[in-house]
């Protein structure tokens, strides 16, 4: 058949529209006439050098709160920048900067992308989106994060562009080997060149510039289960008893919107849980903890006191003339509070009393990117410049007087976070508390851990899990996870077990999905399934020795609990591309089965011999080996030379305190750290909590006692080398 292209109008098709005054690119000059302060200063022992812009309005360069700690800095001429670093002020509200990528430096970190483990070769948006098509072509999702390693090993140089204004990182997609920032924003900012140095150096000196996670409360460290929705209480009692009598160890229940009423926040539904109260406290006597999902809108209803309240006192975002800002969520028509405003963020702290007091454990804010059913789209992904203020959707109020929203509007969930914390320490001033965010900004891991957002049970999103968390766990979030199983679609038997089989390494270790898919609590695919899955959550248990003392070494160096080959392996350029696989803390490397009916896999092993926890095999390295790993075991091997503290199988982490722990020991030669603490109060932060460095020499085992804080357990100490099993007691002599 021959197509006449006469008859078409090429030319006008091709033809692009002129865009708006808001997204015009009228000059390629440098419109910038503020000034530019210069700062040097030092963190974990890396170089730092701070570049601040100041507008010609603006009296100091505006700041985030993303940065808690600051270095001793001094003032200093601008020096010599690495990468041929460059920026300029192309527009009145854009900024871009430039520098140098060469062809072999994978880029690492930018907190949440749809990526591969190197994020290189295309462009990455940062700006706080409610967007659930995790897929190659999702580009801006839910977390903000603009901290970006350029791998060289050793010699590694990281950025930290702090502004929560939205920015795209073009990575090299014109594969020119020149990297470009377009940061719009109206305000001054601040970028932070780090080293160059190691990358645990790196990652150690940017949390503690942006901070680091407490110690978690033990028991969320544990299995949690959740559907949007268990409806009733029944329901959730039903739940509770049937874990518990199937022997599934699990810790937390979570409860989705429809707890509410009306999907009012700061309510409950008396028709569907009229006896909430007694159901909590039911749960408690059985070792469950209840974690409830909390909102930032506020349904407009005069009726509604928190509505009413809130409009009293002012604390509901306004447009820019000054009417109130209302769009839709899930409780229909809605205000949404300015936790900008101190004073907003107070109140919302006082409001959480309603959950403390009835003893909810735990907060869950979600669609707090602000997420809008009407505006899924807050930006035009082509604009060129941020909209004046007046046409923005609302108005913001900082520190620095009023702003439009797309200004600060990454900093929505951080807020909102941070004032959900507050509000738990006030209640609760000396109990851990636990806050879960899907919206989040650099320095969130002070104030909570995160999720990836509304994935899918699919395969596509459990091997891109690992490279996701990956670069999470490098952007200074170490207590992250993705839903078990995936929040949407219908999963298999085969999957859920495979994501669980991943999923027990997870910080944040949650079973989540949504109605109209597939149930997928652990029994659902029948008994040999629900032995598998078992047997896999049984594991996590075990682990939980191991898994509180990474997160001691995170609070003291920052180091996320999953880290990538190359965080232990810098000089291994194989281990550098590896992107399925992880290691667990030093000691354990996970390598995940991904791929549908599929029991063989190629594992990388780095230098020495790997023992699979789940079999006698022992693998040498470096080289890849082609592995079986059957359904349901565990896809975990120890690096020889190790000694992996494991607790004996328990149902809740309510039993851990007086749990026998078991150090295995891997090699004639090992070593290792055991850490311990209450599991619940700060104490541990003022010094009370125990901590001892093992080394197995000759046949025995030695353990230092580097802390003695906390007042020792009852629990019994044993020890596992090769075929030989004996009892043990750890040295409490500094």
């Amino acid at each position: 058949m021959t197509v006449d292209t006469s008859a078409n109008d090429w030319t006008k098709a091709r033809r692009k529209p002129v865009k708006s005054s808001a997204t015009q690119d009228d000059s390629r000059t440098d419109k910038f006439s503020g000034r530019i302060v210069y700062e040097q200063g030092l963190l974990s022992n890396v170089s730092i050098l701070r570049i601040g812009a100041v507008m010609n309005d603006e009296t100091a360069v505006p700041r985030t709160p993303a940065v808690c700690l600051e270095p001793d800095w001094t003032p200093t001429q601008r020096p010599d920048l690495p990468l041929n670093l460059d920026w300029k002020q192309a527009a009145s509200a854009r900024f871009e900067f430039s520098f140098d990528l060469p062809a072999a430096v994978p880029c690492l970190g930018l907190g949440e992308r749809f990526s591969a483990l190197d994020l290189r070769g295309t462009v990455h948006t940062l700006l706080a989106t409610d967007n659930s098509d995790h897929n190659e072509a999702a580009d801006p999702l839910y977390k903000s994060i603009p901290f970006l390693i350029l791998y060289s090993g050793n010699q590694s140089i990281a950025l930290f562009l702090d502004s929560a204004a939205p920015q795209k990182w073009d990575l090299d997609s014109a594969l020119n080997e020149r990297a470009k920032i377009s940061l719009l924003t109206r305000r001054g900012w601040q970028l932070y060149v780090f080293g160059p140095a190691p990358v645990p150096d790196l990652v150690a000196a940017y949390t503690q510039l942006t901070g680091r996670c407490d110690q978690p409360p033990r028991w969320s460290l544990g299995h949690f289960q959740c559907r949007w929705s268990y409806p009733d209480d029944q329901t959730v009692r039903d739940l509770a008893v049937e874990f518990r009598s199937r022997q599934i160890p699990c810790d937390t229940i979570v409860l989705d919107i429809d707890y509410m009423d009306e999907y009012r926040v700061f309510t409950v539904s008396g028709e569907r849980f009229p006896r909430f109260n007694s159901m909590v406290s039911d749960l408690s006597a059985i070792n469950f903890r209840l974690v409830t999902i909390v909102d930032p809108g506020v349904k407009y209803d005069f009726d509604y006191a928190t509505f009413t309240e809130g409009s009293r006192l002012d604390l509901f975002c306004k447009k820019a003339d000054g009417t109130l800002f209302l769009d839709e969520v899930w409780p229909g028509v809605s205000a949404f509070p300015d936790f900008m405003k101190q004073e907003t963020r107070s109140w919302w702290s006082e409001k959480l009393r309603f959950y403390t007091d009835q003893g909810i454990s735990g907060i869950w804010n979600d669609m707090n990117e602000p997420a809008f059913f009407g505006k899924k789209v807050v930006l035009d992904p082509d604009a060129l410049e941020l909209p004046e203020p007046e046409r923005q959707l609302f108005m913001q109020e900082t520190e620095s007087g009023p702003v439009g929203h797309l200004e600060v509007r990454n900093l929505y969930g951080f807020e909102m976070c941070r004032a959900t914390r507050e509000g738990l320490l006030k209640q609760r001033p000396d109990e851990r508390p636990f806050v879960l965010t899907r919206s989040a900004y650099a320095g969130i891991q002070r104030h909570a851990a995160v999720w990836l957002g509304d994935n899918m049970s699919w395969w596509e999103h459990l091997r891109k899990a690992v490279p996701m968390l990956l670069n999470v766990g490098l952007s200074g979030m170490a207590f992250c996870g993705v839903d078990i199983g995936g929040f949407g679609g219908h999963g298999s038997a085969e999957l859920l077990v495979r994501w669980y089989e991943q999923g027990i390494f997870y910080p944040f270790f949650r079973n989540h999905s949504m109605m109209e898919s597939r149930a997928q609590e652990p029994w659902m695919f029948g008994e040999d399934v629900e032995s598998k899955i078992r047997h896999l959550i049984e594991t996590r248990y075990k682990l939980l020795p191991y898994i509180e003392t990474l997160f001691f070494e995170h609070r003291t160096t920052g180091a996320p609990l999953m880290r990538p080959l190359l965080w232990h392996y810098p000089d291994d350029t194989v281990a550098a591309r590896v992107s399925d696989q992880f290691l667990f803390g030093r000691d354990i490397l996970v390598a995940p089965v991904v791929e549908r009916a599929t029991v063989i896999r190629p594992v990388y092993f780095p230098e020495g011999r790997w023992h699979s926890i789940d079999s006698d095999q022992v693998f040498t390295g470096p080289s890849f080996h082609a592995v079986k790993l059957e359904l349901g075991k565990v896809p975990a091997f120890v690096r020889e030379g190790a000694i992996v503290p494991l607790a004996e199988v328990m149902q809740s982490t309510a039993e851990y305190r007086d749990n026998g722990i078991t150090f295995y020991i891997f090699g004639d030669t090992a070593d290792g750290a055991f850490y311990e603490d209450d599991g619940s109060s700060f104490a541990c932060l003022r010094g009370s909590y125990n901590l001892w460095q093992l080394t197995w020499q000759n046949g025995n085992l030695h353990s230092e006692c580097r802390k003695d804080g906390c007042e020792g357990s009852t629990r019994k100490y044993r020890i596992k080398h090769g075929l030989t099993e004996r009892s043990v007691e750890l040295n409490t002599t500094r």
